[in-house]
């Protein structure tokens, strides 16, 4: 297991995704589908508090977002790792809607 503090290595963690397509494809089959009813019918503005909790932490955690994976942040449009988890939370968002 990788030390928290280390900072991302693709070449070390091959599956953690780059591009903000490959995240919302991972996250996706590890939602419930009662996550993923409550997350569709969430308004709009309801995204931000997802982001600030369990959820959004849980992404910004596995996806070595905390530890540099600045590949997947500039795809997400962000410039830092909490901006990015919204980013990939609003894509889920979109995809369950769409």
């Amino acid at each position: 297991m990788l030390n928290p503090a280390t900072l991302f290595d693709p070449k070390l963690e091959p599956k953690c995704p780059l591009t903000l397509d490959a995240a919302v494809e991972r996250l996706l089959p590890t939602l419930a589908a009662k996550d993923k009813a409550i997350v569709a019918a969430m308004p709009e503005s309801g995204l931000a508090d997802l982001n600030r909790h369990e959820f959004g932490a849980a992404i910004r955690k596995d996806f070595a977002l905390w530890r540099g994976n600045k590949a997947l942040m500039a795809s997400c449009g962000a410039l830092n790792p909490e901006d990015a988890s919204l980013a990939i939370i609003r894509a889920v968002w979109e995809r369950l809607r769409g």
